[in-house]
């Protein structure tokens, strides 16, 4: 069906994917001031955008169910990667947050991922709370008077312990490495098995402990991070592990030297002294520590030596004496001859001084 519009048609024929915002969220969600919150605004819409449903469809192309686009109770999202995606400094992130949060228009959750091969502190999980969202977006409740006036349509939470299946299932979900975000995209998602075999969980595992090492080096002062290093960061995470490449960062900041250089000198050395995991490294380096104490104190212990002294051979000394024999005597006949021309000009002169008495 044509609208009469040639432009019209063909941005109706477009695949319009992607955040939407209701104008009157411009409105209502605003600073105290008035002005609309941009920041906090671009983020609730795109984490609706992930909480929005996917439409499943049979081979026929009808629509024969829903699905979340991703796994899991909750979305996980850094603010990192919020701050990539938009272009927004991390700070400008957590404040829009922080915003959300406490005006209940959010729901902000921290946890901790153990997995065989490295534990994910402090992840970050959001929610919206899709009572209180609905309300801003229909313009029926003020923020400002969601929690005095509006009832709380948010779900019960539940705080429960991740299994170790629920972990495999998070991490196979991990995007590539750089997006800081562990949620898979719906345009990579493929159906869901019902079970994983052993090599895929281990690959995944892998892979988020490479994600976690890039945002480490994002978030920790190491600078921007382009294709050649995060090449780099990921072959060493496959070398040794993401771990040991997490901790041999983490040294590099405790002696203030955040770059590249400093942590690839760590991770050799480790690789040459045959370090398997972080308790391996901590063992090795203490050891080294007590041997360089040990190395100092013996080496302040022990004397000074003494200055060594050669002794003269006796054909040294004989030549001497020789020398300083020969010495005294030509003095001898020095003082001989010196005499002798002394009688001499003393008979000279009296002999001059006779000649003039008689002339």
């Amino acid at each position: 069906m044509k609208s009469g519009c040639t432009v019209v048609d063909q941005v109706g024929e477009m695949k319009i994917e992607g955040n939407l915002v209701p104008h009157l969220w411009y409105k209502n969600i605003t600073f105290a001031s008035g002005k609309a919150h941009f920041v906090a605004i671009t983020l609730l819409a795109d984490i609706l955008y992930w909480y929005r449903p996917t439409l499943v469809r049979d081979e026929s192309g009808d629509v024969i169910g829903t699905r979340t686009k991703f796994k899991g109770d909750m979305l996980q999202k850094s603010y990192q990667a919020f701050a990539d995606t938009y272009g927004f400094t991390k700070r400008q992130v957590k404040e829009a947050v922080d915003f959300l949060v406490n005006n209940h228009l959010l729901i902000r959750e921290f946890r901790t991922i153990t997995t065989s091969s490295v534990v994910l502190s402090n992840v970050m999980y959001v929610q919206p709370v899709a009572g209180n969202v609905n309300k801003v977006m229909s313009g029926k409740c003020p923020m400002s008077e969601l929690v005095s006036i509006c009832t709380d349509d948010t779900l019960e939470r539940t705080s429960t312990n991740a299994s170790e299946d629920d972990v495999s299932q998070q991490e196979e979900g991990a995007p590539p490495a750089g997006e800081g975000t562990y949620t898979e995209r719906s345009s990579e998602r493929s159906s869901e098995s019902s079970s994983e075999s052993s090599s895929e969980i281990k690959n995944n595992q892998q892979q988020s402990a490479r994600d976690c090492a890039v945002t480490f080096f994002k978030e920790n002062g190491f600078g921007q991070i382009g294709s050649y290093l995060q090449e780099k960061v990921q072959a060493w995470c496959e070398k040794l592990s993401g771990s040991l490449v997490v901790e041999a960062m983490k040294k590099a900041v405790d002696q203030r030297k955040q770059y590249w250089s400093y942590v690839e000198a760590i991770l050799k050395k480790w690789e040459l002294s045959g370090v398997k995991d972080v308790k391996d490294a901590e063992e090795k380096e203490s050891d080294f520590m007590k041997q360089k104490v040990a190395g100092k104190g013996k080496g302040q212990g022990q004397k000074r030596k003494p200055v060594r002294t050669e002794k003269l051979p006796d054909w040294f000394t004989g030549e001497q004496c020789e020398d300083v024999q020969v010495g005294q005597r030509h003095d001898e006949e020095f003082e001989a001859e010196k005499a002798k021309l002394m009688a001499e000009l003393a008979v000279y002169r009296e002999r001059g001084a006779c000649v003039s008495v008689q002339a």
